[in-house]
């Protein structure tokens, strides 16, 4: 069934410049709060003797970034008035205010003490970032020009990794030198100052004509095949890395690695490697397109699961488990900015919240099983067998994405 969209007048943006700087300061408190609950977490967890299986059961606060797609409507409606008004950034702020204030809070809720009430707050956590994510996504699209959304993306993503290096790195070098309550403070602290640019910069109004015509919904969105076989293309994409996903920082920790150490490994050389590869590849996905980058990137990701898998077997040195280590987490980093530039181009200007919402649904979706699974598998079937098995899950995916992104682009031509 065809469904060609109704052209709009062009809406007003922010400047580049002023955007980016935006970007990078809502996902990196985005990044920041996931990584606390998918990295620092499950290592401090671990450190305090927690059961792998127990320990899997963090991925479930995935389910609010999975689920997020049952009211991106809603968020969607009242971000995009009909008289042209647009509402991302009252969102934005409160949310993120509130998030912070929920870090400082869990301050005082040692892991170890009372395992039922951290859960209990990092739910929470997880519900208010997940609903402002929605609006942050349609906020990033619609203020990025086609030709921007290169730099626009390695912005998104270099700030989402600082985030994850701020809460998986630094949040473990500060709890491992000055206890939890220290470093949780930190974290909201930090939340508060990259909440400073969505506070401080206006945001323009959109087209009333386009906004008044279109009234956001799941069901258009489920009508375009460019986003059904985008959702599948997501899945294919994911499989291999989210298995992994909270599983790397244990296994670190059953290798020999302190809690200390693997913060540093995190905050200090991973955050400068993942940085300097994320501005890196912007270059080559300039040059030969994201679609091709990607598929390079899924090969690196097979041989890193692979070497993983072997280590596991036999044991290496330290500094060679370390640089293994630091080569997965860059090229997790890289292969997000190439996946999600792809799927931002499979979005509708005219409800891209919803749309990008529904991408990332099937992202954490993956991430929330997979991630559950890795606990289980690499507790009753070892480390060997889960990054074994994440390696040939993106075997799989490289073998098949290539004829999934065909029918997307065919997708495409139909419904414009």
């Amino acid at each position: 069934m065809s469904t060609r969209q109704p052209t709009a007048a062009v809406a007003q943006r922010l400047p580049l410049r002023r955007l980016l700087v935006v970007i990078a300061g809502v996902y990196t408190i985005q990044s920041t709060v996931g990584a606390i609950m998918f990295h620092g977490v499950p290592a401090i967890l671990r450190d305090g003797g927690v059961a792998l299986d127990m320990i899997g059961l963090v991925s479930l606060f995935m389910l609010p970034w999975t689920i997020k797609f049952l009211w991106s409507s809603v968020v969607e409606r009242w971000r995009l008035a009909p008289n042209g008004v647009r509402r991302s950034r009252p969102i934005i702020v409160v949310g993120q205010i509130a998030m912070a204030l929920l870090l400082a809070a869990l301050a005082w809720t040692s892991p170890g003490d009372n395992f039922i009430r951290l859960f209990a707050g990092l739910g929470i956590l997880a519900m208010i970032a997940a609903t402002v994510d929605i609006a942050s996504d349609g906020y990033t699209i619609e203020h990025l020009e086609p030709s921007q959304r290169g730099w626009g993306n390695v912005v998104q993503v270099g700030g989402g990794y600082t985030g994850f290096m701020v809460g998986g790195g630094l949040l473990l070098a500060l709890a491992g030198w000055y206890g939890w309550q220290t470093a949780m403070l930190s974290m909201a602290i930090l939340a508060l100052f990259a909440t400073l640019p969505s506070l401080l910069t206006k945001e323009p109004s959109g087209d009333a004509e386009t906004q008044s015509r279109h009234r956001p919904s799941l069901s258009f969105a489920l009508r375009r095949k460019t986003v059904l076989w985008g959702l599948f293309a997501m899945v294919l994409s994911q499989l291999g890395l989210r298995l992994t996903q909270s599983m790397s920082g244990p296994f670190m920790i059953d290798n020999g690695i302190s809690p200390a150490q693997l913060g540093v490994l995190l905050g200090t050389l991973g955050t400068m490697l993942c940085l300097a590869c994320v501005v890196l590849i912007g270059l080559p996905i300039r040059r030969w397109g994201p679609r091709q980058v990607l598929f390079v990137l899924l090969g690196a990701q097979f041989v890193v699961y692979g070497l993983f898998a072997l280590a596991a077997g036999h044991p290496l040195p330290t500094d060679v488990l370390s640089a293994l280590f630091l080569s997965k987490t860059a090229i997790s980093a890289v292969s997000f900015v190439a996946l999600y530039a792809v799927a931002m181009s499979w979005t509708s200007p005219y409800q891209a919240g919803i749309d990008f919402t529904l991408f990332q649904c099937a992202d954490a979706l993956v991430s929330a099983i997979a991630g559950f699974s890795g606990g289980l598998i690499a507790q009753h079937l070892g480390y060997g067998f889960c990054f074994g098995l994440a390696a040939t899950l993106v075997l799989v995916s490289l073998l098949t994405l290539p004829r999934v992104m065909g029918r997307i682009s065919r997708g495409q031509l139909d419904e414009y």
